[in-house]
C-alpha cells in the first residue's frame, strides 16, 4: 500500500483543539469484589458502610462484567434499585471517569479511571512494563523513536518512548496531542464504535495545526476506513512539519482499543515507499504488545 498526501487546509490562527470525553475503553475484565476488613467477632459487617458508596461500587462491578455494555434498566433492576438512583450514582462514577455512558447504544461500560485502578492492583501487567522490551526491538529495527500513548478526553497522552537515535523526534511522556492529527489517535479513533468516532470528528474538531492536517471530516473519515484496511495509521506531517509518524492500536482482552504503538521519523528518513514496509512493523509490535499484555490474540 503506498499512501498518497491528503488535501491541505488553511491555518486558522487561534484555533484550539477541542476535547472530548474519553474515548472507548476498558480494563477487559472484572476489577474484582470489595474485600471487608477484618472485624471484631460478631460484629454487623453492614456497620460503618456508606449506603450510597455501596450502591455505586455495586454498579460499578456489574458495569465491569459487561463487555458490550449494559443498559441502565437493567442495572437498576439486577441492583434492586429506582431507576433515577441508579442514573444519579452512575453519573457520578461518569464524572469521575469510572464509566461513560455511549449514546447511541444507550449502555454504560467501564471508563478509563477504572483501568487505572485496576493496573494499581495488577502491577505484574503493567502495559509501560510489557511494552518496553517490545518498543525497544521495534526502534532497534527500524532505527527511529518509538512511542507508546492513549486516547485521554480527545488527546493523544505519551505514555513511554525508545529513542534509537542521537537526532531525535519525540514528544516528551506525559505530552498531550490532538487525536485527529496525530497517527496514535488515528489508529484508534479507526477502531472504536462509530458514534464516538462521530462525535470526535465533528467539525468544530478537526482544528488545523499544520498545512497538512486534515480539516474535512469526509477526507479524515476515508483516511480512518484506509487505516481499518491496512492495520496501522499514518501522521504525515498533519502535526509536526518534517516528521511522520505510524501507530497502530493495542487491544484488551475483550478486543477494546487501550493504547497504541507508533513509530516517529523526519520525512527524510521515512518516504512514503517506506511506509507500508514500516506500518507493518509497527502493527506487529502492537500484536505483540496486545498478546503480553491481556493475553488476547489477533
Amino acid at each position: 500500500m503506498r499512501f498518497q498526501p491528503r488535501p491541505a487546509c488553511r491555518i486558522v490562527p487561534g484555533r484550539r483543539f477541542a476535547s472530548e470525553r474519553p474515548g472507548h475503553d476498558g480494563i477487559g475484565q472484572s476489577m474484582g469484589r470489595r474485600i471487608a476488613g477484618a472485624r471484631p467477632a460478631g460484629e454487623d459487617k453492614s456497620e460503618g458502610l456508606v449506603r450510597a458508596v455501596d450502591r455505586a461500587l455495586g454498579l460499578l462491578e456489574r458495569v465491569s462484567d459487561a463487555p458490550r455494555g449494559i443498559a441502565l434498566a437493567q442495572l437498576a433492576a439486577e441492583a434492586d434499585l429506582a431507576a433515577s438512583t441508579a442514573h444519579r450514582l452512575l453519573s457520578t462514577l461518569e464524572d469521575r471517569g469510572f464509566v461513560r455512558f455511549e449514546r447511541a447504544s444507550g449502555r454504560w461500560f467501564i471508563g478509563r479511571t477504572a483501568l487505572a485502578v485496576g493496573a494499581g492492583y495488577a502491577g505484574s501487567r503493567d502495559m509501560v512494563a510489557c511494552a518496553q522490551p517490545i518498543l525497544k526491538r521495534l526502534g532497534q529495527a527500524c532505527g527511529e523513536t518509538v512511542n507508546l500513548g492513549m486516547l485521554d478526553e480527545g488527546k493523544v497522552v505519551f505514555l513511554h518512548r525508545f529513542e534509537a537515535r542521537t537526532r531525535r523526534a519525540f514528544v516528551p511522556s506525559g505530552t498531550s496531542l490532538p487525536a485527529h492529527c496525530s497517527s496514535i489517535g488515528k489508529a484508534l479513533l479507526s477502531v472504536l464504535p462509530f458514534a464516538e468516532v462521530r462525535e470526535a470528528v465533528s467539525a468544530d474538531r478537526l482544528v488545523p495545526v499544520t498545512a497538512k492536517t486534515m480539516c474535512s471530516r469526509d477526507v479524515f473519515m476515508s483516511a480512518l476506513e484506509e487505516t481499518r484496511r491496512a492495520g496501522f495509521a499514518l501522521d504525515d506531517e498533519e502535526n509536526t512539519p518534517g516528521l511522520r509518524c505510524i501507530a497502530a492500536p493495542v487491544f484488551d482482552a475483550y478486543h477494546r482499543p487501550v493504547a497504541a504503538v507508533s513509530l516517529a521519523a523526519p520525512v527524510e528518513r521515512l518516504e512514503l515507499g517506506q511506509v507500508a514496509e514500516c506500518g507493518r512493523k509497527v502493527a506487529a509490535a502492537a500484536r505483540e504488545l496486545t498478546q503480553a499484555w491481556s493475553g488476547a490474540r489477533l
